[in-house]
């Protein structure tokens, strides 16, 4: 199983560097295109709290990410009140939306500049990038999306690279 996720993942990574995408802090600004209404609006997952909020100008204007099911809008930081009266802070980087029209094909990568986390006696600190590549369905309802997380949350949880490719992920259109 290890060697499929690893062959999976490195298959992924080949085609994301061949596709001739330039550096991200290019991309938000170059790349800009209105998106067709089926696919601005919002995306949610069942089983994760992914929600990804793509605007019709073809940018991320806002996403609850993985970690501590928090919605962030892009760079800008997050604070959030812990259950035991401690703050976090999420601060957010680039999240970048393409769209190709000819094979319906969604991209959108959403960096986490510093993540830190407190709770209690424990703290975690660190950064993340999550990346969604698939195809949305023809009706505009469904996006299956391959789902790489690389992430550097310090010692104590180390990143095993065998787990940076998380498999298939689906996405359901909740809004518009």
């Amino acid at each position: 199983m290890k060697l499929r996720t690893a062959i999976v993942f490195a298959l992924v990574w080949i085609v994301l560097l061949t596709c001739g995408c330039p550096p991200s802090s290019n991309r938000q600004s170059t790349n800009k295109v209105m998106l067709p209404p089926d696919i601005a609006g919002t995306w949610k997952t069942r089983e994760f709290p992914w929600r990804i909020v793509l605007s019709p100008d073809g940018t991320v204007s806002s996403t609850v990410i993985e970690m501590g099911a928090v919605e962030v809008r892009p760079n800008e930081t997050t604070r959030v009140e812990m259950k035991d009266g401690q703050f976090s802070t999420y601060k957010a980087g680039d999240c970048i939306a393409e769209y190709t029209p000819d094979t319906r094909e969604l991209y959108v990568s959403v960096e986490m500049e510093h993540i830190h986390v407190v709770y209690l006696d424990n703290v975690i600190d660190g950064n993340s990038v999550d990346r969604f590549v698939g195809p949305v369905s023809e009706d505009g309802k469904t996006w299956i999306a391959d789902w790489i997380k690389l992430f550097d949350y310090g010692p104590r949880f180390p990143q095993d690279p065998n787990d940076a490719y998380h498999g298939p992920v689906t996405f359901e259109k909740v809004a518009d």
